[in-house]
């Protein structure tokens, strides 16, 4: 943590047709690079581009030891690219198998790992469900034939709607309703299969150019960004498995267990002597404890003896011990703070008592190495790729943890733009990343804005600190632990005790009193999605032992900005002994059968391409990390409205309150229309953060993330034409207060005035 207050604000593929393809070589390297078959059809292979940006992503974020194979050659995407693939134009699943055309393919390409969007031609020749399942068996099988060690990444396609094909778009929701549970049954801990969900969010309107094949604009986008997470997660860690080590987005031990940190931060270098803190630590359930040490710049030195002798102490309470070098705590703002290279320095001189501890040690460079100077943290990346290859040259392999600039809270995206090229710059690939949330951490959409941008990068993070409160804001700590939790990420709270005076309102004990809780201490210990409810212990210690238990049923789902196309569902959040990963959402049209039609990681989804005027039920179910799957919630029943041929106008104003944070927004609601509505709903969405109190007037108000609805009253539910009417609320917002740039009604855009 700084000792300081955050001085400054926060501020705020058109491809062409040439190019030339990578010569397919052999690599030189001792390890044969990974071998990756795109399997598909045309939306594959012709030109199928998100291989292109696939491969591209890989290659940027430090992956390059891949290999894409096929029997066909790339096509232009705009630049060079590995694209050889086995994208076949036109082809079925079942003709696949009914041609025995696979096994020739793998005899020629062995690959490791094979992605297969596979189906779309099936369905649009009417074959059952059911039948395009049993073809993806005897092709999985054909796959384990070749190489035993396979690992299938399987899609849940893309939604179509073509000219020729009214029934087409609920023939894929029924397929993809059930590819996770073929997944399921087929997978196995020598060949996994996962899968990567193309369906949800992909829009036939938006992202194709004929209904079926995405469109260079959106949908290649779309599609690259769903493979590439679960395409990192299946390659082989770039680590020996010596110790803790990166594995994907998440942290993981020799054995291949995935660890999620769950710990407190100790101030070790001003309070040597309070060694019981660990066994305390420890007794509230925590898996871990960032340690404070000194590189001797500015405390300590920490010895070589000492550094030894913490590590037994985190040994003897059966915690992962992260060791911190406090001293680059604001350089380039502090004048009296150490460099990342004198840092390394101190590492490399204690090395003796670190090495052999790879299991138990997470060495965290620095400790917010640098200010808010922003000349000197624009070179972060380069400071802090520059330690890492002296410590890799030293000969420690360690896990090593890198703190964000900008006081550790990185205001400004540095460490989230240059994250990639330093993990790139490890030779073990095995570093992660840690954000440090206080003030700048005041909302959900800012913390889940900057989780989102890692996880799509493919990239591990840790939140290495955060608190209740700071001078420099109020950080959301409730969404910090719920969506860590939620997502499998580790998160040390700051601190355990001795604070000074100005921020002791972050002491999780009062006096190193176990028996003392704080109120941060009772939140961040033992309250909701907090330590003694999420910590799992190292399997290194003896923990870890299969998780059985399936999260509990989550609430009923309910329904607001209900258009003529779409719905917003919401439910009570499921809990889990170890962690509720994501829901699945199922649907069936009046008294239908239930299918999935998309997946979330929080409580809430939005479904579209809806039908007007019909009827539809919705369950969820939960999941957690180890597969285990709730019983369905009970059903929700959401009709949609009749679209209309109506037309809208919209008044907006919202003066704020005399130079506060608050305001009062105005809105009139005109149907310039030639019919009568009945019934409506305004919605539009906020782009600065603002937030809705409730309840307002007028309508019945709700409001999820950025997205705010607006429901007729009983006595304004008809409108005439040319008639209207008027609805109002107070909100609140911090810095800026823009109007939403545009708003719907029924799910039609209203013009505005």
């Amino acid at each position: 943590m700084t000792r300081r207050v955050l001085r400054a604000l926060v501020v705020g593929l058109l491809f062409a047709a040439c190019f030339v393809a990578l010569p397919h070589t052999p690599s030189t390297a001792a390890a044969a690079p990974t071998r990756i078959m795109a399997l598909g059809d045309s939306i594959t292979g012709s030109p199928g581009c998100w291989r292109a940006l696939l491969w591209k992503h890989l290659q940027d974020t430090g992956h390059t030891d891949v290999d894409f194979v096929g029997t066909l050659p790339a096509q232009g995407c705009g630049f060079t690219y590995d694209g050889e693939n086995e994208g076949h134009g036109g082809f079925l699943a079942t003709g696949i198998v009914r041609d025995n055309q696979l096994p020739g393919w793998l005899s020629a390409t062995r690959p490791d790992i094979v992605l297969m969007h596979l189906g779309t031609n099936d369905v649009w020749n009417n074959i059952p469900a059911s039948t395009i399942l049993d073809a993806y068996t005897t092709l999985l099988g054909q796959m384990r034939a070749s190489n035993p060690a396979t690992k299938l990444v399987v899609a849940k396609i893309i939604p179509m709607n073509p000219a020729n094909c009214a029934a087409c778009a609920q023939r894929v929701v029924d397929l993809n309703g059930a590819i996770p549970a073929w997944a399921q049954a087929h997978s196995t801990a020598a060949s996994p299969i996962t899968v990567a969900d193309q369906w949800t969010g992909f829009d036939t309107a938006a992202d194709t150019t004929d209904g079926v094949h995405p469109n260079s604009t959106t949908g290649i986008q779309k599609m690259e960004s769903r493979w590439y997470p679960a395409l990192v997660a299946a390659l082989p860690t770039a680590t020996a498995a010596a110790g803790l080590h990166v594995s994907g987005t998440q942290v993981a031990e020799a054995n291949g267990a995935a660890f999620v940190m769950r710990g407190v931060n100790h101030p070790y270098a001003w309070y040597p002597s309070q060694t019981g803190a660990f066994a305390d630590i420890k007794s509230f359930g925590a898996n871990t404890v960032r340690v404070v040490l000194g590189s001797g710049q500015r405390w300590g030195p920490t010895s070589a003896v000492e550094v030894t002798n913490v590590i037994s102490l985190c040994k003897q309470s059966r915690l992962i011990c992260v060791l911190e070098a406090h001293d680059t705590t604001g350089y380039g703002e502090e004048s009296a703070a150490a460099s990342l290279d004198q840092a390394a320095s101190y590492w490399i001189s204690v090395a003796s008592a670190l090495k052999g501890q790879e299991n138990y040690v997470v060495i965290n460079l620095g400790n917010e190495p640098f200010g808010n100077n922003q000349q000197v943290s624009a070179t972060w990346a380069s400071a802090t790729s520059s330690a890492i290859t002296r410590l890799r040259g030293a000969g420690l392999q360690h896990l090593l943890m890198a703190d964000a600039p900008m006081w550790g809270q990185d205001w400004q995206n540095i460490m989230r733009d240059n994250a990639a090229s330093v993990l790139a710059a490890d030779p073990q690939h095995n570093t992660v990343f840690s954000i440090h949330m206080y003030g700048v951490y005041d909302t959900a959409a800012e913390i889940t804005g900057y989780f989102d941008a890692f996880r799509t990068a493919g990239l591990p993070l840790v939140v290495g600190e955060f608190g209740n409160m700071h001078t420099d804001g109020n950080p959301d700590e409730d969404t910090i632990m719920a969506q860590a939790q939620a997502r499998g990420l580790g998160y040390l709270g700051w601190s355990w005790s001795g604070n000074s005076s100005d921020v002791a309102y972050l002491d999780l004990v009062n006096g190193f009193n176990p028996a003392s809780l704080t109120a941060w201490g009772e939140r961040f210990l033992n309250g909701a999605n907090g330590v003694r409810q999420t910590s799992k212990e190292a399997t290194i210690y003896g923990g870890g032992s299969a998780d059985t238990v399936a999260p509990t049923t989550p609430g009923t789902p309910s329904a607001s900005a209900v258009t003529a196309t779409g719905a917003t569902l919401t439910w009570s959040a499921s809990t889990d002994n170890v962690g509720v990963t994501g829901y699945d959402v199922l649907r069936a049209t009046g008294s239908g059968t239930f299918s999935q039609v998309g997946s979330t990681g929080t409580p809430t989804f939005t479904d579209t391409g809806l039908t007007a005027s019909t009827t539809y039920r919705y369950q969820v179910r939960a999941r957690d990390a180890a597969g285990n799957v709730s019983a369905n919630s009970a059903a929700a029943t959401v009709t949609t409205s009749a679209g209309g041929t109506g037309t809208c106008k919209i008044g907006y104003s919202a003066p704020a309150w005399g130079g506060g944070n608050g305001f009062t927004a105005s809105v009139t609601i005109t149907n310039t229309g030639t019919s009568t509505l009945t019934g409506w709903t305004l919605a539009f969405t906020y782009t600065a953060g603002q937030r809705v109190t409730l309840p307002g007037w007028g309508a019945d108000f709700a409001q999820t993330g950025a997205a705010v609805t607006a429901t007729n009253l009983a006595w304004n539910g008809t409108l005439a034409p040319n008639a209207s009417t008027g609805i109002g609320f107070n909100g609140t917002f911090s810095g800026s207060n823009p109007a939403p740039a545009s708003f719907t009604l029924n799910g039609s855009t209203c013009t505005t005035s």
